[in-house]
């Protein structure tokens, strides 16, 4: 790992390279560097009867956005620190006036192309990215839990669903993207998608 190798330049390996400019920006942290990226745009936000039965919990824990909205003003910062190897996601989904609901997670690299991102509440999605030419893809492993210094896997997919996301370059400042959750019995859980810009790029 050199000084100024982005954090996801280890993860996509030798497809970085072959990137689209604007994944280069939106993937410009650096490991251990007080680094910045902001990207904002609108957001749908669609969710099945199960999961509204469910809000109050996503609430609580500042995890999943707890709405069935199109249209959702949104803002994700990323970060890197100087004093971390991880990753970090701040997201701020503007639901109202004065109602803005935040979202922090935290990615750490497990290796190769593998990565957990973690919640607030020690839960975490145990996936691999990769660039399949076209699209970043991010396809599911499993669950960890974190309790103190010990991470486990954590055996529920048949209760929480199946995450999977896609990302696709839309020209050097722009992307899409969307998340889904699929459940074995119950189909269709939840999804995020929209198409952002790359509004600041800010390297230590």
């Amino acid at each position: 790992m050199t000084e100024n190798e982005p954090f996801f330049e280890r993860i996509f390996g030798e497809d970085w390279a072959t990137m689209p400019t604007v994944f280069h920006a939106h993937y410009a942290n650096r490991t251990r560097k007080d680094d910045v990226v902001r990207v904002t745009g609108p957001m749908d936000i669609r969710q099945s009867w199960l999961m509204r039965l469910a809000a109050p919990l996503f609430r609580m824990t500042k995890t999943l956005v707890p709405v069935d909205r199109k249209g959702v003003d949104t803002e994700v910062i990323f970060r890197t620190h100087a004093d971390s190897d991880g990753f970090w996601y701040h997201r701020h989904f503007r639901l109202g006036a004065g109602d803005t609901y935040e979202f922090v997670s935290r990615l750490e690299h497990m290796g190769g192309n593998q990565v957990t991102e973690w919640t607030g509440a020690g839960v975490g999605w145990h996936s691999t990215f990769a660039f399949d030419g076209g699209r970043v893809r991010l396809d599911h492993i499993g669950y960890r839990l974190k309790l103190g210094g010990l991470t486990m896997r954590l055996p529920v997919t048949w209760l929480f669903g199946v995450p999977s996301a896609w990302e696709e370059a839309i020209d050097d400042a722009h992307f899409r993207m969307e998340m889904t959750i699929q459940h074995w019995l119950f189909g269709f859980l939840y999804s995020y998608s929209g198409a952002f810009k790359i509004s600041e790029v800010t390297l230590d």
